[in-house]
C-alpha cells in the first residue's frame, strides 16, 4: 500500500488526490463553460476573426504593392540608363565618324 501512495500516509495521499480531483473539476467546467459560451456567440467570433483575417490580408496586400512598386521603379532605372549609355555610345561613335 505504501508504493501505491509514494511513501505518502494514507490522509496525506487522500488530501492531494482530493485537490489534485478539484483542480481536473475546475478545468472540465471552464471547459465545457467556454464550448457553450462560444456556441450562443458564434456570430461574434466568426465575425471577430474574419475581421483579424481581412486586416491580415489587407497588410500583406499592401506589402506586395509596395514590392511590386519598387521593382517597377527599378526597371524603369534600369532602362533609363540602358537608354542613356546607347545614345552616348552612339554619339561618341559619330563624333568619332565626324573627326575621321
Amino acid at each position: 500500500m505504501a508504493s501505491e501512495n509514494h511513501g505518502l500516509p494514507p490522509e496525506d495521499h487522500i488530501d492531494h488526490w482530493n485537490g489534485a480531483t478539484n483542480i481536473y473539476m475546475i478545468v472540465i467546467v471552464v471547459s465545457i463553460w467556454l464550448v457553450v459560451y462560444l456556441k450562443k456567440n458564434r456570430r461574434w467570433m466568426a465575425g471577430f476573426l474574419k475581421m483579424q483575417r481581412n486586416q491580415e490580408n489587407e497588410d500583406a496586400r499592401k506589402d506586395r504593392h509596395s514590392n511590386d512598386l519598387k521593382q517597377v521603379r527599378l526597371r524603369q532605372q534600369l532602362e533609363s540608363y540602358y537608354n542613356t549609355r546607347k545614345w552616348e555610345q552612339s554619339q561618341s561613335q559619330d563624333h568619332r565618324v565626324n573627326m575621321e
